[in-house]
């Protein structure tokens, strides 16, 4: 085996890993408790832009933040969908106000 088949395989081992943990990390109710409250302070349900007046000369800055931190969340949502998407609505419904 080349040396390059060699890290193919290393890294393919380390993603199905990866996968393995990610579903473990969702099989249980507190694992998607800390998920939704990662989405939820990632900010993807909210809006980025948020008028006030008084921090308009910084707002540019502060979208860029929030929009920055909002791709963490699309990533991790992105995780879910291709992992375990039938968890997403068992998470949101045990996070749900209702």
């Amino acid at each position: 085996m080349t040396s390059r088949e060699e890290r193919i395989k290393e890294q393919v081992g380390r993603e199905e890993l990866f996968k393995d943990d990610f579903r473990k990390l969702m099989a249980t109710s507190s694992g998607r408790r800390i998920v939704y409250w990662l989405l939820a302070s990632s900010g993807v349900m909210q809006t980025t832009f948020v008028e006030v007046k008084a921090r308009e000369h910084y707002m540019a800055l502060a979208m860029a933040h929030a929009e920055g931190k909002k791709d963490m969340g699309y990533r991790l949502m992105s995780k879910i969908q291709s992992i375990c998407p039938e968890k997403y609505t068992l998470m949101m419904k045990e996070n749900s106000n209702g």
